[in-house]
Order: structure tokens, then sequence, then C-alpha cells
């Protein structure tokens, strides 16, 4: 009984250091080493700048002009009722139960979320095709993104919930962060 007990133990403890664990960021992701990266000095991946990756000024981009891309309008892409989708039915979209998609694993390809003034603010990996995980600086699972038809991707609670922010690709190095009135919140993900 105390053997289990033991290796109950170091389980919890490796699992735990896991999750608090994240990669360092390389030079190439980096806005503040490579300003190509950053929307401030790059007008070209800046939506206030580009009307074109703005989906204040692009309909196409914007979930509450685009029933296509509405997760209220749209059921195929939402994971409540996909559960195929939701991190929370499908283990394998699920960072509790399949610790590779940490951030902190060498097996996933890290992309990383920055505030408005570059700063990393978190990190984002790929469970599948149409998912993405969000996790805070410290490594912790905090919400997913789900993939639409036009190539954008709907933020949702870890519950499922959609919260209305939504990412666009910015045309060249990653993407950018709206909240549900279509307004660039300043977050980017490189």
């Amino acid at each position: 009984m105390t053997t289990i007990r033991l290796i109950l133990f170091i389980g919890a403890c490796f699992i735990g250091g896991f999750s608090a664990l994240a990669q360092e960021l390389p030079r190439s992701h980096d806005p503040k080493a490579e300003t190509y990266l950053s929307p401030s000095t790059n007008k070209k991946i800046c939506p206030t700048t580009n009307p074109i990756i703005n989906p204040l000024t692009n309909w196409k981009l914007n979930p509450l002009k685009n029933k296509d891309i509405n997760p209220f309008e749209n059921t195929s892409i939402n994971p409540q009722y996909k559960p195929n989708l939701n991190p929370n039915i499908n283990e394998l979209l699920n960072p509790q139960r399949t610790i590779t998609l940490y951030p902190s694993s060498n097996a996933i390809r890290v992309l990383y979320l920055f505030n408005k003034s570059d700063e990393l603010a978190g990190y984002i990996t790929q469970a599948s095709q149409d998912v993405l995980l969000c996790f805070s600086i410290a490594g912790e699972w905090t919400c997913y993104y789900v993939k639409t038809p036009e190539g954008t991707y709907n933020q949702f609670e870890k519950d499922g919930t959609w919260n209305g922010n939504f990412i666009c690709y910015d045309n060249t190095a990653g993407y950018n962060q709206f909240d549900k009135e279509g307004k660039w919140t300043g977050m980017h993900i490189k």
C-alpha cells in the first residue's frame, strides 16, 4: 500500500510540475528582437493600420457579421455540439489527459502570446488541425480556440462557452486577437 501511495505521489508531482513549466522564448518568435513580428512597428500586421486584417472593416473575419464563423449560428464549429472539438470530451485534445500538449513538451510546436507591449503573456499549442490550446505564462491551461471556415479561430472557455473573442491571421507572421465587438485587444500570437 505504501509503494502505491509513493508512486501516486511521484506521478502527481511530475504532472503538476510539468504543467508549471514552459518553453523559453526563442529569438525567432520574439517581437522585441525581431521587429517585423510586432504590430506596433510593422503596419502590415497591425489591424488598426491594415483594413484587410481588421474584422471591423472586413466583415468576412467578423463572427457578428458572418454567420459561417459564428458558433451560435454554425454549430459545426461549436464544441458544445461537436464533441470532436471539445477538449473536455475528446481526451486527445485535453492537456490534462495528454500531457504532451503542454507548452513544456518537446513533442509539440509552441506559439507565443504577446500583449500590446510585446511582452510574453502566454503560450498556444496545436492540439489538432482545428483546435488550439491556450496556456498562461505559468503553463496552466486556460482556454482554447476552434477554427472557422474562414481560417479564423473562436476562443472558448474551458467549459466550452464562447467568450466572444477570436483570432485572425495577420497575413504574415501570426495572429491578432479581437474582442466580441471586433476591436483589436492588442494581443498577438507568433
